[in-house]
């Protein structure tokens, strides 16, 4: 997940910056990444030692002539749920001084960057990205152009699905608002296969969904006061006629190298109601390599609450 946290931009200033390994007559090429890791405690007897999403990008650029500027990216990202490799996001565009930018390919849309309640590293709520609302990690077209402090987003996912919004950012301010709309959706059908224990006939059920109209509403606030970033998130999603809504508030505090956050989501998936309190601390012990500790706890009705504690660490290079 991508974080848009003014503070932890600043903890790692440069960190976020690849690499450049090639510049040749406008050409350049720059590599850069992160390891990552972490201990995840639930209770004495269920401690797992992991990795939290590792990942290494290539980015590329090509000047080229009247202030055009071709672009391209891929990330690499590692997944411990069957020790693979995977392509989070490849995509490529073009962007113009005067014109905006232009890009194509597989990446998420604005609304990623809209949590602005969520200072955490491995918490937050994103019920907001899921693919059957056309909102999650999809191969788009997205056009994108900035007036002044306000930037205007538009995307076209496929003939039924749309992404529109926009930001702007004054005085320590930051707003943000994205819709997306995926029409003629129908879900894929399911099978249950049941078997009988008296005869072993096995039966096989098939369930089949009608075609719905599906969307997602991401709206954010952000604001800045010295060391003190405040932030409040506000989401709806409806896939299928199943309603799904979460709003919360953040705040983040900066200490030299360190910070402290806390953060509560209210959260409804269908009619089950529920919560997050996620409450964090970080320290940068060197220029790019970060730690950090975070204690969330998710209660929904009808469940006991699960709480856990994540110890990790980040190298950026």
């Amino acid at each position: 997940m991508k974080k848009t946290i003014l503070a932890t931009a600043i903890l790692l200033a440069g960190a976020a910056n690849a690499a450049e390994v090639y510049n040749n007559e406008g050409t350049s090429i720059s590599l850069g990444g992160s390891f990552r890791g972490h201990v995840v405690v639930a209770d004495s007897d269920n401690v797992n030692f992991e990795d939290a999403g590792s990942r290494f990008d290539i980015k590329t650029s090509k000047e080229l002539d009247n202030g055009l500027k071709a672009f391209g990216q891929t990330e690499i990202k590692y997944k411990g749920d069957g020790d693979t490799l995977f392509i989070n996001n490849a995509f490529l565009g073009l962007e113009h001084d005067v014109y905006g930018k232009l890009v194509l390919g597989k990446k998420l849309g604005l609304g990623d960057d809209l949590v602005m309640n969520d200072f955490s590293f491995e918490a937050g709520a994103y019920y907001h990205q899921d693919n059957a609302a056309g909102s999650g990690t999809e191969d788009q077209l997205e056009y994108s152009k900035t007036f002044g402090d306000a930037k205007v987003v538009v995307g076209l996912i496929d003939q039924d699905t749309y992404a529109l919004g926009g930001t702007y950012d004054v005085a320590g301010l930051s707003l943000g608002v994205a819709y997306t709309a995926k029409n003629n959706y129908t879900k894929p059908a399911t099978t249950k296969d049941t078997v009988n224990g008296t005869t072993g006939v096995v039966t096989r059920a098939t369930t089949t969904y009608a075609e719905a109209d599906n969307s997602s509403l991401i709206v954010g606030a952000q604001y800045a006061i010295d060391a003190l970033t405040l932030g409040v998130q506000y989401q709806t999603i409806e896939v299928s006629n199943v309603d799904t809504t979460a709003y919360g508030i953040g705040a983040n505090y900066e200490l030299g190298q360190a910070r402290v956050y806390a953060m509560y989501d209210v959260v409804e998936v269908a009619k089950v109601d529920g919560s997050d309190i996620v409450l964090g601390a970080a320290y940068e012990i060197a220029k790019d390599v970060l730690t950090y500790a975070e204690f969330t706890s998710v209660d929904r009705d009808g469940s006991s609450s699960d709480e856990t504690v994540k110890i990790g660490a980040r190298v950026y290079f």
